[in-house]
Order: structure tokens, then sequence, then C-alpha cells
């Protein structure tokens, strides 16, 4: 098959004004996106990069990460693809591939590595296909207008970021073999009979819902890419991230579409001298012999050492001072070596005097006080107007503010400080849209939960998580848990609303020893201190609280929710005891919890037995993703426990009939699936238990 490959332009001079295109890397949670980049980051030889996939909290990513490929790399890389051709050239330096949080809270930030991305990688597990942060995705792509009904309508669209849609894992389709690093082109069209149906169908699959939720042509990129039409198809690379199989095929892909950017997009990844320096900030610390260091992606524009800043605080903006001994410059210019990815490049970066965007940078910046993580910052000219920059970064802080979850005087609804505002009290908004007659003259509550977070990113997921329960919140800043955060959670009269949490933050020196205690005896505090450096691990732990809160008040018995565990080797022990059974588990799906029974999926309707602790702490719950060891009510025997079996944590019938309006993310939902297909199975071959459809 032959491809339109693109001439490299003989023009010098435009050639040095294109900047690297900002390539997002997004997707649903777990479905692959920082293994694709970790792969990516091993094409080049000797770079000492790490594998950010173990370096992730969780395997969870929760913050925009950058990663830089050079143009020898890439064009190293797709050297041996079947249809290359030897006129194929690229014009810009290289790649910039930033990775962004595929969970469900963290939509702001997916909303701004969208926004500032020239390309996209679309990543899907082939075999689940489209998930609920795969449709925001597509929907923050496309630049969909989404109506009050958070409906779609194709024939609105506003402009969005050119995509490649990459189906992941193939490797994990039945029957297909394989083989590192090889095209999946090629692998698409060596497999078995078997092998190739059920990849047809799982691609089938992906362009019906594809169509559905964005009326566009899904199109294997070998059949497209000599047809291809920009406003109706969108093209699909078959990939497995782990294997590399298809590496080849997404980075050739990748680079005709930068090369076939509209002139706006070309326009947009152009230098231009005069233009406002900006970026985001993607980190900020101390560093021994540095002083105070900040870590940006550069988007726009050129900065040299010397230049002024202009930046977000959570008391507002800070720039233009005046005064010459505190005014914040750019003092040093640091830029990773090799293909390391920034959070990760340890002690391998280089020093610069300038640096044009794009760019991941560490800068060294006296003088600068808590710069607000994941907003934007610019870096002006005395020339630049910068009333224009200042209002600018007012809109971004309002925005946060808007964002807070506010309780109303008279109804006692939990709304976004927006919406209570600017629908639920505004008469001119009418009923349709939410205003209530009676709460016109309703005051903000702001008696609840305080939150605090260590970037703007993880701050707006909590406030979204917050929301969600409709639990207000009476503060909620970026950075460590003060004295002032403890005195304003005591004033919260609702226990249902007395919540502490700190997203990747423990107390200052102040306080830290305070709550440790707290954590110690959570019983004797009069408030629930939730600190995590997972995002899911937080929510979670507010679902048990409100469970145990609600369990009190109806004096109901205790609420377990779905889970499905392996038994895996621990530094090769298979059990730690005997009798009663310790053993290690991964828990793959949802979560377990002590006083849960173990469901078999052989089909013989028993029970492993009872789970009398988890870990070794007293822990009452795990969650996806923890590898802990569980005791049970049983004898460990090797006829009833074998490595890798899998075991699910079961759902009392009772329980089970109440799980339509319980509160249950993704993973929880598609374990309980399974447990109702056991029991199904279970009530048809044995004629006992539950077998009800949800």
């Amino acid at each position: 098959m032959a491809s339109d490959d693109v001439e490299q332009t003989t023009d010098d001079e435009v050639k040095a004004k294109l900047r690297q295109p900002i390539v997002a890397v997004t997707g649903h949670v777990d479905h692959g996106k920082t293994s694709l980049l970790d792969h990516l980051r091993r094409l080049g030889e000797n770079t000492g990069e790490t594998n950010v996939m173990d370096r992730e909290v969780g395997g969870i990513t929760q913050e925009i990460g950058v990663t830089q490929i050079p143009l020898s790399i890439l064009t190293d890389s797709i050297a041996k693809m079947p249809f290359k051709s030897d006129a194929f050239k690229f014009d810009s330096p290289g790649l910039i591939f930033i990775d962004t949080p595929g969970h469900e809270s963290f939509g702001s930030i997916r909303k701004r590595g969208g926004g500032i991305a020239d390309l996209a990688i679309l990543v899907v597990d082939i075999q689940d296909g489209l998930k609920p942060q795969t449709i925001e995705a597509i929907r923050i792509l496309e630049n969909f207008v989404v109506d009050d009904n958070n409906e779609v309508d194709f024939s609105k669209t506003r402009g969005g970021t050119p995509y490649i849609v990459v189906g992941n894992k193939i490797d994990k389709i039945h029957q297909w073999e394989s083989k590192q690093d090889r095209s999946s082109y090629t692998a698409w069209t060596e497999q078995s009979k078997d092998a190739s149906q059920y990849a047809e169908q799982y691609f089938n699959n992906l362009v019906g819902q594809f169509a559905k939720e964005s009326g566009k042509n899904l199109v294997k990129f070998w059949d497209g890419l000599s047809s291809f039409n920009s406003e109706d198809d969108r093209l699909f690379v078959p990939m497995s991230a782990l294997k590399g199989e298809g590496m080849q095929d997404l980075l050739f892909t990748i680079l005709l579409m930068a090369e076939r950017l509209s002139e706006e997009k070309r326009e947009s990844i152009t230098i231009k001298p005069n233009e406002v320096a900006e970026g985001y900030v993607l980190e900020s610390r101390e560093e021994v012999g540095l002083g105070k260091t900040i870590d940006i992606i550069l988007t726009k524009g050129s900065i040299k050492t010397g230049d002024d800043v202009a930046y977000n605080t959570n008391e507002g903006p800070v720039g233009n001072i005046a005064d010459e001994s505190i005014r914040p410059r750019i003092r040093a210019i640091r830029k990773p070596r090799g293909l390391s990815e920034m959070r990760d490049a340890g002690d391998r970066w280089e020093s610069l005097d300038k640096a044009d965007s794009a760019a991941g940078l560490k800068l060294v910046i006296p003088n600068m006080e808590d710069v607000l993580i994941g907003s934007r910052i610019f870096f002006p000219k005395p020339e630049d107007d910068y009333n224009k920059i200042r209002g600018d970064m007012n809109d971004e802080n309002k925005k946060l503010r808007e964002s807070h979850p506010v309780m109303c005087s008279i109804c006692n609804e939990v709304f976004t400080s927006k919406d209570f505002s600017g629908i639920h009290t505004n008469k001119n908004a009418g009923t349709k849209n939410g205003f209530s007659e009676q709460c016109q003259y309703a005051e903000a509550l702001r008696k609840g939960a305080v939150v605090k977070a260590r970037t703007i990113g993880g701050l707006e997921a909590v406030l979204y998580e917050l929301a969600k329960r409709k639990i207000p919140i009476s503060s909620a800043e970026v950075g460590p848990i003060k004295k002032s955060d403890l005195r304003r959670i005591q004033a919260t009269d609702k226990p249902e609303h007395r919540f502490l949490i700190g997203l990747s933050v423990e107390g200052n020196d102040q306080v830290q020893g305070q709550l440790e205690k707290i954590l110690e005896n959570k019983d004797s505090a009069d408030f629930h201190y939730l600190q995590s450096d997972l995002i899911h691990q937080i929510t979670e732990q507010i679902d048990e609280v409100l469970d145990e809160i609600q369990a009190k008040l109806s004096g109901s018995e205790q609420i377990f929710k779905p889970g499905q565990i392996r038994h895996i080797l621990y530094n090769g022990m298979s059990h730690f005891k005997d009798k009663p059974a310790a053993f290690p588990v991964h828990v793959l799906k949802g979560q377990i919890r002590v006083g849960q029974e173990l469901l078999r999926n052989d089909g013989s309707g028993k029970t492993l037995g009872k789970i009398l602790s988890i870990g070794k702490d007293g822990q009452l719950t795990a969650h996806q993703g923890e590898k802990v060891s569980i005791g049970m009510n049983i004898r460990f025997t090797r006829s009833n426990i074998s490595e890798d079996d899998e075991f699910y944590a079961d759902i009392p019938e009772k329980q089970a009939a109440q799980m339509k309006n319980a509160k249950l993310n993704d993973s929880e939902k598609d374990a309980f699936a399974e447990i109702v297909k056991i029991h199904r199975e279970i009530l048809q071959n044995h004629g006992y238990a539950w077998g009800w459809s949800p």
C-alpha cells in the first residue's frame, strides 16, 4: 500500500520557526496511556529513562507528565515501516508527548491537556471499548457543544484537536500471537483465522461505538492514509503498548498527521518573535544548591535567563513588582537530557541560556511565592500588556472558585458556587434550568469539608467528587494542612460533611503530629481525616464513612461492595499461615472488606470462606490495585487455593438488590456484573442463590 508521504520543505527559515508539536495522550484509566509512553521512552538507547508506570502512585496518572522525543529517534523508529517511502520527511525538531489523567475526577486536567495539544492519541482498550472517560475525551478533542441534557449535536462543532485512536492491548486478544516491536499492520495480517475474527469483531464494535459517540468514521490507518478525510474520518492504530507491537505504526501515523495540519494549526506551531511566552506549572519544589525551582511546559514563545515572571497564587496574581530586589526573574533554565520524562529526570538535566516552545523545562526562580501547581505562568517583556496577563490569571482563579460546592441556606441542597448564583437563586434563569423560587434570597453556606491538595488539578478532582456526593466545603486550597484548616473543620456541624481531606499533601510542621494521632485513633476524632496520594482512595474512604454513618442511623447490617481478587506469590511465598489461612492477593476490581465472603468462580456454587483480616495494620478494606495479605476462617491447602486462582467478594442477596442504586465506580460495576453472572449459573445448575437481573 502506498501513502501520501509529505516532502520536507526546503525553506530553512520556515523550518527554524516551527516548534515541536505537542501530542496529548489521553483516554480511560487503566487503558494503557502511561505504558505507551514508557515504551516510547525506551526507543532511545542509553537514555537512563525510568519506568513511569512504576513511579505513578497506584499506577494511575494524576498530573500532566511531559516527554520530549527528538526527531532522530522518531525517524529511526519508523525506518522499517512496511509502506513508508524514502521521500517522507518531518519539518519540526521532534514531538512532545503529555500524559493526561484518565480517572473520572480529573476532567479539568484532561481539558487543560487537550487545550494545549496540537495533536492527540486517544488510547482505548480494544476489548473494553469506549468507557466514560474515553467518551469525555472524545468530546474534549472534538470540541463538541454539549447541551443541558449532556447530549451532543454533531452538527455543532467548534473545531477540535486532530487525534488518532489507538486500540491497545491487542496481545490480550484470544489466540493473538504477539511479537516484540513488530508493525501492527504486519501483525494484523499474519494472525490465525480465529485470532483475526476476534480482532475484527472488537474493531467493528469500536466502529459502532465511535460512530454513536462522535459521528465519525473509524478507519484502520493502512486503509485510511491515502483517502483520509479529516472532517469525517479518524484513524485507528492497533497496538500492544506492553510489547511495543504497533509503536512504529503509531509514530508513522502521528508524524504524517503533524505534516498534514491545517494552515491554522500549522500557524499555531510557528514561533512568533513578539508573542508573550507562557506555559503551565507542573511542579514546584525547593532543591539543594538551587533554591526555588518549578517544572513547566512552555507552550508559547521563547524565554531566556533574566526574564520576568508572572504567576498565580492562592491570594491572586503576582508579577510586575517595582522593587527590583524581590522581583521574580529566571535565574537558570534546565532541560531534561535524552528521553527522560520530566518527573523522573533525576540529575539528567542540561543548562540553557534560552529556550523555545514547546519544551518541558525546570526553571530556577528566586523570590517566588507558593505558585499554584497546574496554573498558567507568563514571562512578560517590558512591551507586553501586563493588564491583559493579570486579567487572564484572575479568570483562572475565578474558575476555580466557581467550582467550589456550597450549600443553600434554605433548601440545604448543594451546588457549585457558579450554579448556585447563576441558576439556583437567579430568577432570570427560569425553573427549567433549576431556579428555585423559594430560594431566591438564599445565602451560600460555607460550612463543610476542608480540602487541601498539592495541585490545582487535584483540588478540582476532590471538589468534583464532593459535589457529586452533595457535600459542601468551607475552604479549598493548594498547599499543606494548617492550623486554620483544623479550626474550620471543627466549625462544621453535620458529621456527614465533617471531612478534612489531603490529596498528596499532609500537615505542616505545626499540625502533622496531631494528624498522625488522629489516623492512629480515628474513632476518637470529631472529624473525618482522609489522606492519600490517590483520588480513588480518597473517594472510597469518603463513601465508606458515609456508608458507616448511614448504617448507624438506620441500624442496618455492615455494607459490602463487590470486588475481584487473585491469589499471588509474595517473595516466592504462596501463604504465610495454614490455619487460619493467611495468603497474599491482588485486588483486580472493586474492593474487599473484612467480614465478606469470597465466592468461587468454578461452577461449584461454593464460597471459599470469610475474610477475617486485611493487611498488617488492621485495614477494614482493600481496593483495586492493592496487593495485601488476607486472613480467612479456613485452612490453607493446595486443594482449595492455587496460585492465580481468582475469587469474588460476594454480596449478600439483600444488599445485592440495593446495588442498582448504590454508588459504584466502573471497577465495582464490572465485578458486580460477574458476581450476578456466577449467581445465575448457580441458580440454574444447583437451584439456589439469588438470580435476578440488576
